[in-house]
């Protein structure tokens, strides 16, 4: 993620989030769902088959993805060609050895690419891990999915094969997948667990993480805290796509819904307006303000009002709301039915004392996203089976916006990260100086509120651009 100069009304200059650009080599069977992926992680995915174009692309894009899935002697000619162009470029590359077991053809270009360096990211199976330890082929061949295998051994196998290709790839980062996932970099090693058994029943989620791993991984300060990130924003998507399918009872539907999911999660900015004192206030403090961080990428924009008539609410959820729709974020209501009704506002957001998700649901419609606060366990899993859609965690830290708020210590927000496998988003006094990976880790986003407002117009991009380091 990287921020450039753009122009916006009236204001000179200001920086405006970039999405970065991946060129995708992959297997036809899950092409198009490699690329909604990307989308929806915050990427935007090119898929050129051409050597012709090879180098014009590259040169232009921000990571490229080699997986061999679909292999021939074609494909390991055009994946040889980007590799070596890629390199030369220095630009981030992700191998996805695919089936780099069954074949000596397949573990011959897998090695060859690993060995001529380059390569970031090395994401592979257990079984295809083991073939490139041993640079073997397995005389059993179980499929192209990971298998079921002791994880300490998993985990020995994740070192050893980091330890064997960093010397040929600077500050490679290993990752294999299965029912825990395991990460290992220069900044040691680390797993991640949870997931869905459903993914078993529908092909292309590895190729699909793929897409969330280069997208995360561009533009980061900590690349092994990002990767991170993304192996657990897959595993608690599928999980949340599990139970929905589960209520739903359509599993040809997962998905598309495990889609929805990761591009809910890969949203980390969820904007609270701060109210203004007057009319003549609302458009230099709040509503240019709020276009400028909108453009800068946020998922969630939630009016939050008290001390206002309604004819006043009315015009400024609305100027707000054509915003929100404008720059494609969602549109919330602070605690206000009615006026969400009103103005056809996305959905609403309920605190501890507000009416309870089941009542807004009957109000409001089985399509409409009602979130929750929740400061301990017991809210938080009340919350899910009344049916949220996410969940606001704290106080993190004090602040003005609500002085009085009681803080939420961190195993609270780690009990709740461990049970619910909601969208969790953070609030309360969030700076980029104080949002630490203690917190971040259980986090898939925080809300801004005074923090943002109080700061100058110019300096909201890198602000948000800076929390957004943290996911």
């Amino acid at each position: 993620m990287v921020i450039e100069l753009a122009k916006v009304r009236g204001l000179s200059m200001h920086l405006k989030y970039k999405a970065p650009r991946i060129h995708f080599l992959t297997n036809y069977v899950t092409m198009n769902d490699v690329a909604n992926m990307c989308i929806a992680s915050g990427g935007r995915p090119i898929m050129s088959e051409a050597v012709s174009e090879f180098e014009a692309i590259i040169s232009k894009v921000d990571g490229v993805v080699l997986n061999i899935g679909t292999a021939d002697e074609l494909r390991f000619e055009k994946l040889h060609q980007a590799h070596q162009i890629a390199k030369t470029l220095h630009k981030p590359l992700l191998l996805d050895p695919v089936g780099c077991s069954a074949s000596q053809f397949r573990l011959n270009h897998s090695l060859k690419l690993l060995k001529d360096g380059g390569v970031s990211i090395l994401k592979c199976n257990s079984q295809e891990a083991k073939a490139l330890l041993d640079e073997e082929i397995s005389s059993v061949f179980y499929g192209v999915d990971s298998q079921a295998i002791n994880p300490e051994q998993v985990k020995i196998w994740a070192y050893s094969l980091w330890k064997k290709f960093e010397p040929l790839n600077k500050k490679i980062i290993v990752i294999i997948t299965g029912a825990t996932d395991y990460i290992v970099s220069e900044d040691g090693c680390d797993q991640v667990t949870g997931g869905s058994i459903l993914q078993e029943g529908i092909t292309g989620t590895g190729c699909m993480l793929n897409s969330l791993l280069m997208t995360r991984f561009y533009g980061r300060n900590s690349r092994h805290h990002s990767l991170m990130k993304a192996l657990d924003c897959m595993k608690r998507s599928s999980e949340c796509a599990a139970a929905w399918i589960h209520n739903q009872g359509h599993l040809g539907s997962y998905k598309q819904r495990l889609i929805d999911e990761v591009a809910t999660r890969s949203r980390s900015i969820y904007l609270i307006t701060q109210e203004s004192t007057n009319a003549q206030e609302f458009k230099p403090f709040c509503l240019t303000k709020t276009e400028v961080a909108l453009q800068s990428g946020i998922g969630y924009l939630q009016y939050r009002v008290k001390n206002k008539s309604w004819e006043e609410k009315i015009q400024e959820s609305q100027e707000l709301q054509g915003l929100a729709r404008k720059y494609g974020a969602t549109f919330i209501i602070n605690d206000d039915i009615t006026l969400a009704k009103a103005i056809g506002a996305d959905g609403v957001h309920l605190g501890v004392q507000d009416m309870t998700v089941c009542e807004a649901r009957k109000e409001l419609g089985h399509s409409a996203v009602i979130g929750a606060t929740a400061k301990t366990l017991d809210q938080a899993r009340q919350a899910v089976v009344e049916g949220a859609a996410y969940l606001g965690v704290g106080a993190l830290f004090p602040s003005s916006t609500k002085p009085d708020a009681i803080a939420m210590d961190l195993s609270t927000l780690a009990s709740i990260y461990q049970h619910v496998s909601l969208p969790l988003y953070g609030i309360g006094g969030i700076t980029p100086n104080n949002l630490t990976f203690e917190h971040s880790r259980y986090l898939d986003g925080v809300a801004m509120v005074s923090s943002l407002y109080q700061e100058k117009t110019e300096n909201i991009s890198t602000m948000i651009h800076q929390i957004k380091q943290s996911f």
